[in-house]
């Protein structure tokens, strides 16, 4: 279980505050955790989560370890029967699906939401209309809560099927599809067809979405976290995938040194589609990323899903190879994926951290130092911004004991150094500074400002607006 940092426990009160809402922060800022700890703050015990399928397991994981207690129902096929006291927690690729859509819509619950909610960009997909369209199971919901790290601004005609169901009342005269795409799509009839995919008049789309959705960089946050975030992506436990686990375990405690590497290569070969799979999630929020592997087979794989978008550091290259292939991961904007062997990336190699702030580690190595070294490819001087570190790995396997061990000893390092007490000094000092209640404007000590609504507001201000709520 973890504690919010205070930017989490702010989106955690804006989510809570509000029965539709976007919680649009920055990839790596804790979204995921902000979601569950609104439901405890609100007493909630059942509602759906729809996600894509390769953090659905990530999920029930989350759910579990913040609410201990709560019971759970992860739904893998559209037969499976949802429970109404449960957290339902299922993927984009079969919600829509009979039986499964009829069977949601029988029941009112009392929170839908939708992760990555970028999947439900098109107006005309079936999960788009089944979730959001007319009698969409958003009716059936008492409160609804988008959840996505894309530059939502950036591209507008996504926002629009969530807003034409959630907000219709804020889009006001722009309720209409070419309306908006006119307005805010920067829309015109081409050669092949109506484009939508622009963007204009931004500023004015901000203003409707400012009371609706809560948005945080990191760079705008990245003095409330840690230099690394580490989290732990788990893979759906297959039959393959349990059996070569356990058969890791078990030649594990009998000291069968020999037969390990075979088993972790296996493995390795098994992941392979889910690390696909994550790396298009991963490339729809963030522009470029780093994938560490262990075996030449995996990196081969996920190479040619990406022919054109990747360039490989796997120790068989020159020294002159390798140079280019950083210098092409940093200028060339198609280059979005370099393709890391651990050992071989481990020194030697500088760069990367200028143009990319985020790492998917599909397999591990078999000591910590070899993963700390990798890390530091993006942890080093030259960073911008908080580095986000994401395991791809099966429960009850040794990587996810390493994994732990990784996350503990990260953690008894940042109080060793002090980090935590130079935050809390940092606290201190912050308290005495004066800044402005956003409402009336007039000039407090930050310590007499509450969080309201998404404003950091004055005693009476504060009593005021809660009348009004």
């Amino acid at each position: 279980m973890i504690n919010l940092l205070p930017f989490q426990e702010t989106g955690r009160d804006f989510l809570a505050l509000r029965a539709n809402a976007i919680l649009g922060d920055d990839m790596g800022l804790g979204k995921t955790f902000q979601v569950i700890e609104a439901w405890k703050k609100l007493g909630l015990s059942s509602g759906i989560v729809i996600c894509p399928q390769t953090v659905r397991r990530t999920w029930v994981k989350r759910i579990r370890e913040q609410i201990p207690l709560s019971f759970i129902k992860e739904i893998y096929s559209p037969k499976l029967v949802p429970e109404i006291s449960a957290f339902n927690v299922v993927n984009y690729d079969i919600v829509w699906k009979e039986p499964l859509i009829s069977m949601l819509k029988e029941q009112t619950w009392p929170v839908m939401v939708c992760d990555e909610s970028h999947y439900l960009r098109s107006i005309t997909a079936k999960r788009t209309k089944m979730l959001l369209g007319k009698k969409g199971l958003y009716s059936r919901c008492e409160r609804n809560w988008m959840v996505t790290g894309t530059p939502v601004l950036h591209r507008p005609v996504e926002l629009y099927a969530i807003l034409r169901a959630l907000f219709p009342s804020f889009l006001g005269k722009y309720t209409d599809f070419y309306t908006y795409a006119y307005k805010f799509c920067s829309a015109y009839q081409g050669d092949f067809g109506f484009d939508c995919t622009g963007a204009s008049n931004l500023p004015e789309l901000a203003e409707i979405l400012r009371p609706i959705m809560i948005r945080r960089l990191k760079s705008e946050v990245q003095k409330e976290m840690p230099p690394v975030t580490y989290d732990k992506i788990y893979l759906d436990p297959t039959d393959k995938l349990v059996k070569l686990t356990e058969q890791e375990n078990q030649a594990e405690i009998q000291q069968q040194i020999g037969e390990i590497p075979s088993l972790r290569r296996a493995l390795g070969i098994v992941k392979t589609l889910s690390a696909i799979n994550m790396v298009k999630d991963l490339l729809e929020t963030v522009q470029k990323i780093v994938v560490f592997i262990w075996h030449e087979d995996v990196a081969n794989a996920i190479g040619a899903a990406f022919p054109n978008e990747h360039v490989f550091c796997t120790g068989k290259e020159s020294a002159s190879q390798k140079e280019t292939s950083v210098v092409r991961f940093q200028k060339d904007p198609r280059i979005k994926i370099f393709i890391a062997n651990i050992q071989s990336a481990g020194f030697g190699l500088d760069g990367l951290q200028y143009v990319c702030d985020t790492g998917l580690f599909v397999e591990l190595s078999h000591g910590p130092k070899e993963i700390e070294q990798a890390v530091s490819r993006l942890d080093r001087m030259g960073q911008k911004n908080p580095v986000e570190i994401k395991f791809l790995i099966a429960e009850n396997s040794q990587d996810e004991k390493l994994v732990n061990t990784l996350i503990e000893k990260s953690k008894n390092i940042n109080v060793i150094t002090g980090d935590k007490e130079r935050r809390e000094k940092t606290n201190e000092i912050t308290e005495f500074l004066g800044v402005r209640c956003q409402v009336c404007k007039r000039k407090f000590e930050m310590k007499k400002l509450k969080r309201v609504a998404g404003l950091s507001v004055c005693e009476t201000c504060r009593k005021d607006m809660e009348c009004l709520i």
